[in-house]
């Protein structure tokens, strides 16, 4: 009886060694994932102690670089130096940088990006999968509606000389809702941005929508066409929280931890074998009202649109 006892022990310590060598924490143990991030700024530092701090109760080693300091630098380089089976990529730039330089055999993983299609993201590689932080026309179009449902006309700059604002202007033109019309003014044709924002104006929309590109968009760019908006009272869409927080009426905000919550759920389910997700989900992504700025525009929004909405400035 004592010598099957011992057997019967020795079988459940067997047995337990087995099933706990199974387990997906183990399978992931000792495995190297790189963190990219575009810069130091609070966002992407944000989203990285997010992935950080889940990948570390999954036993995985975690190294961070800055694309600014190894933009330089050949990626498959890099890779010979870091050999890590996922690279992630918080921020637009530092997606661009591994995409277009990693081998094929390396998995990209991306967050914090605001276009992944226009940024190339999704063509050519066949192992990278993501989070935008933005979402797309036809999602930004029903927002808007939902949110300001008198909206019959919109109005947006772009530039002829590029491709990734021609694109933008196809897309609204191609998913505008029906009795809608689009106003377009090419910076390109005018004398100045300052021209270029005047002529936005005469041309009488309810509402201006912006996209993120930086080849329009920066920060004086910005102060002037809210400093117009004010003046004339009609509402712009921002393209991001920050803009919103800037003086734009509504926009889309982004939650860094929970674009790097997503970025690690993706990773996870790489290093366990299942298929990449090549289209692009935007989570952490929300309506923006600035409630200051309704205000002296005089609008108003139901109680559904605001239960949804961050709310920022206002009583």
């Amino acid at each position: 009886m004592k010598k099957q006892g011992v057997l019967s022990r020795v079988f459940r310590v067997l047995f337990c060694l087995i099933v706990l060598s199974a387990l997906p924490g183990n399978v992931r143990a000792d495995q190297d994932v790189i963190l990219v991030l575009s810069s130091g700024a609070t966002p992407y530092q944000q989203a990285a102690e997010t992935l950080k701090s889940i990948f570390s109760t999954q036993d995985l080693k975690v190294r961070v670089l800055l694309a600014e300091r190894i933009s330089r630098q050949d990626p498959a380089e890099l890779t010979r130096r870091y050999p890590a089976e996922i690279w992630v990529a918080i921020g637009s730039r530092a997606a661009g940088y591994l995409n277009r330089g990693l081998p094929e055999s390396v998995s990209l993983v991306y967050c914090m990006v605001a276009d992944p299609d226009k940024s190339g993201l999704k063509s050519g590689r066949k192992k990278i999968t993501g989070v935008s932080v933005t979402k797309t026309v036809k999602e930004q179009f029903e927002i808007i509606g939902e949110a300001l449902p008198e909206v019959r006309s919109v109005a947006m700059l772009y530039r002829s000389s590029s491709i990734k604002s021609l694109q933008s202007l196809v897309d609204l033109n191609t998913h505008l809702p029906e009795n809608w019309t689009l106003e377009s003014v090419d910076i390109d044709t005018t004398d100045s941005m300052a021209a270029a924002i005047d002529e936005l104006f005469r041309k009488k929309a309810d509402l201006i929508w912006t996209m993120a590109d930086s080849a329009i968009y920066n920060r004086a760019t910005v102060n002037n066409l809210l400093l117009s908006s004010l003046r004339q009272q009609v509402p712009v869409f921002g393209f991001s929280g920050s803009f919103v927080k800037a003086g734009a009426v509504l926009g889309l905000g982004t939650s860094p931890a929970l674009q790097g919550e997503y970025a690690a759920a993706l990773v996870l389910d790489l290093l366990d074998g299942k298929p990449v997700v090549s289209e692009p989900v935007s989570s952490g992504v929300s309506l923006v009202i600035n409630k200051a700025v309704a205000d002296r525009l005089g609008l108003t929004f139901s109680a559904d649109v605001l239960a949804q909405a961050t709310i920022i400035g206002g009583e």
